[in-house]
C-alpha cells in the first residue's frame, strides 16, 4: 500500500537534521514554544468560532429560545381572550402565535422583542387592542411552542407564513396593516415590510444594522472577523419605504445606542415623526409611558397630523406627567361620546315622557336587594336595584350617614311595568307619573329618596332641603344624578329633588360640571331640538 504524501513529508522532515535541530530549539526555548503554542490554540480557536459563527450570531441575537414559559405564568393571567394560531411551515415545522379581534379591519402586526416569548408580552398586545385595532402576533422559532431555531432565513419565512395566512383567514388587506416593532425585532419587521405593501409603521427603540449593534457592543464589528454579512440592515431598507413611519427612542438607551435611531430616521424617505423618551433605558415603554402616549400613537394611526415641530417631539418627565393627565380628560370624553343611550340593558338607557323601552315589559337579569347598614327600605327590604347601582347606593348611602347620622331611606326603588300600570290606573297624572313602559324605575337604576311629595314641599323643609343640597353636591361622585331639575318641557316631568338615578361615574360626572340633565344631553348628542322630535323620528 501506497503511503499517503503527508506521511512521506512529516517522515522526511523527521530525518532532516536542519529540522530537528529547530525542533530542539523549540523545545528548549520555553518562550518560543509558549508562543507557537498560544498561536496554534488561537488558530484552531478562531477556526472553531467561524465555523459556529452563525450559531452563535443568532443565540446572542435571540435569547428568547432559552426562556422557559413556566417562568412566565403569571403573563398569562392578563385577561386576553385572543385566538391561538398555529401553522406549519414549508419544512412541517410549528408555527405558534395568536390573533385578537377587535371589530375593525385595521390590524397590528406586533413584532415584539427578543428577550421571551409571546406570554411575555400579553399586556402590550392588549394595550394596542384597547386602542382599537385587531392584533396579530406570533412567537419566532425555537420560542416556547414554535420550533426549529431563529435563523434569519427562518425567521424571515415564519414572519410571511403567518402574515399569509392571517392575510387569508381574516381578509386583512395589506392597505389596513400596521406594523409596530420594538427592539431588536424592528429590523425583522423592517425586513419583512420591506417585502409588503403595509398602512403605518411604528419603531420603537430600532437598531441600523447588526454590524452597528456589534460596534456599540464590541467597539467593532465583530461579524466581519467571522466572515458574517451584515444582516437586517434596517438603515438601508427603509430607504425605499413610501408609507409613514413613527419611530420612539430613548437617549438613555443601553443595548440599542441613541445614535442608531438617527441613521434609520436620516434614511427613511417618507413621512416621518421622532419621539426622544428623556432620562430611559431600554425596556417597559408600553409599562412606563402608554398614559402619555396613547392618544399620540391614536392621532397617528387615524392619519391625523401629530403637530410636532419639525417631525420632533422631546418627551421630558414634566411633560409626561402632564400629558397623563391631558389623556385622561380625553379618554373620559371619549366615554362620554360613545356611550349607549339606546339599548334597555345600558346603564345610560334614556327614557322619558315621550320615549320607552324598546322591549316596554324589559326586565334586567343582575338584580340584588338594596340591604345594608346605611339604607332603610321603606318597603320592608323587599326592594332591588342591578348590582352596580346598588353598589354604589351602598357608598353613597355611608357617606350620607357619616354627614347627618342619618339612614338614606328608598321609598321606591324597581317597579315593573305591571306595577307601573297600577299606578297609573291609580290616577296619577302623567306630568308626575310615567306610563308604563317609560319610567326610569324600570330600568332598576333609579331610587325615590325620603319623599316622593312636591318640590314645594322639599324647599321648604330645612330637613330634606339640607339633604337635597348634600346629595346634589356628592352624588355624582358616586354616579348618580337628580334627573328631573328642568321642568316638564326639558325633562318630560315635573321638577323631583327626591328621584335619583345611576348613571355610572363618568357620565354623571359631566353632567354635574355642565350643568346639563340627563334629558339635556341627550337632546344635545342627537342634536334633537326635542325630545318628542327624537322619539318621532324614530318611530317614522
Amino acid at each position: 500500500m501506497k503511503e499517503c504524501k503527508i506521511i512521506k513529508l512529516f517522515k522526511k522532515l523527521e530525518n532532516n537534521e536542519k529540522v530537528q535541530i529547530v525542533l530542539n530549539k523549540i523545545w528548549e526555548n520555553k518562550k518560543i514554544f509558549r508562543l507557537i503554542s498560544t498561536l496554534i490554540f488561537l488558530f484552531f480557536s478562531y477556526s472553531l468560532l467561524v465555523s459556529y459563527a452563525k450559531n452563535i450570531e443568532m443565540t446572542s441575537t435571540f435569547p428568547g429560545i432559552a426562556v422557559h414559559v413556566q417562568d412566565l405564568v403569571w403573563h398569562n393571567e392578563i385577561d386576553l381572550n385572543f385566538e391561538e394560531i398555529n401553522i406549519f411551515s414549508k419544512e412541517n415545522e410549528l408555527i405558534n402565535g395568536l390573533y385578537l379581534w377587535n371589530w375593525t379591519w385595521k390590524t397590528v402586526y406586533y413584532f415584539h422583542w427578543n428577550g421571551w416569548p409571546n406570554s411575555y408580552f400579553y399586556s402590550e398586545i392588549k394595550y394596542i387592542h384597547e386602542l382599537g385595532y385587531n392584533v396579530m402576533m406570533y412567537d419566532y422559532p425555537g420560542y416556547w411552542k414554535s420550533e426549529w431555531l431563529p435563523y434569519k432565513e427562518k425567521v424571515d419565512e415564519a414572519s410571511q407564513e403567518f402574515f399569509e395566512y392571517i392575510k387569508k383567514e381574516k381578509w386583512l388587506k395589506n392597505s389596513d396593516l400596521i406594523v409596530w416593532w420594538y427592539s431588536v425585532w424592528t429590523a425583522v419587521a423592517t425586513d419583512f415590510a420591506s417585502k409588503n405593501d403595509f398602512d403605518k409603521l411604528i419603531l420603537i427603540s430600532p437598531l441600523s444594522s447588526r454590524y452597528d449593534m456589534s460596534r456599540k457592543m464590541f467597539w467593532f464589528a465583530l461579524q466581519k472577523i467571522l466572515f458574517l454579512k451584515d444582516s437586517y440592515v434596517t438603515k438601508n431598507l427603509v430607504k425605499s419605504f413610501n408609507k409613514p413611519v413613527l419611530i420612539i427612542h430613548w437617549n438613555q438607551d443601553n443595548i440599542v445606542s441613541f445614535n442608531q435611531w438617527k441613521l434609520v430616521f436620516q434614511n427613511y424617505a417618507w413621512d416621518k415623526n421622532f419621539i426622544e423618551l428623556d432620562n430611559f433605558g431600554h425596556n417597559g415603554i408600553i409599562d412606563t409611558y402608554w398614559k402619555s402616549l396613547e392618544f399620540i400613537f391614536k392621532k397617528y394611526l387615524n392619519w391625523e397630523n401629530l403637530g410636532f415641530e419639525n417631525n420632533y417631539f422631546f418627551l421630558w418627565n414634566d411633560q409626561k406627567i402632564a400629558l397623563e393627565k391631558e389623556n385622561e380628560a380625553l379618554k373620559e370624553d371619549e366615554k362620554i361620546n360613545n356611550l349607549d343611550l339606546y339599548s334597555d340593558n345600558s346603564f345610560q338607557k334614556f327614557v322619558t315622557s315621550n320615549l320607552s323601552f324598546t322591549n316596554k315589559a324589559y326586565i334586567p337579569e343582575d338584580l340584588v336587594n338594596i340591604r345594608w347598614d346605611y339604607i332603610y327600605d321603606a318597603k320592608w327590604w323587599t326592594q332591588k336595584l342591578r348590582e352596580e347601582a346598588k353598589n354604589s347606593l351602598d357608598l353613597l348611602s355611608e357617606a350620607f350617614y357619616k354627614n347627618f347620622w342619618v339612614k338614606l331611606s328608598v321609598v321606591s326603588a324597581y317597579r315593573s311595568y305591571d306595577y307601573q300600570v297600577w299606578i297609573k290606573a291609580g290616577g296619577c297624572p302623567d306630568n308626575l307619573c310615567a306610563k308604563a313602559g317609560y319610567s326610569e324605575h324600570q330600568s332598576w337604576l333609579a331610587v325615590d329618596l325620603f319623599a316622593a311629595s312636591s318640590d314645594s314641599e322639599w324647599k321648604n323643609s330645612s330637613r330634606l332641603s339640607s339633604y337635597y343640597r348634600w346629595l346634589d353636591t356628592n352624588a355624582y361622585m358616586y354616579g348618580f344624578h337628580n334627573t328631573y331639575q328642568r321642568w316638564l318641557k326639558i325633562d318630560g316631568y315635573e321638577i323631583e329633588p327626591w328621584h335619583w338615578r345611576y348613571l355610572w361615574i363618568s357620565l354623571a360626572t359631566y353632567l354635574k360640571e355642565n350643568n346639563l340633565t340627563i334629558a339635556e344631553y341627550f337632546n344635545k348628542k342627537d342634536d334633537s331640538s326635542t325630545i318628542a322630535d327624537f322619539s318621532n323620528k324614530k318611530n317614522n
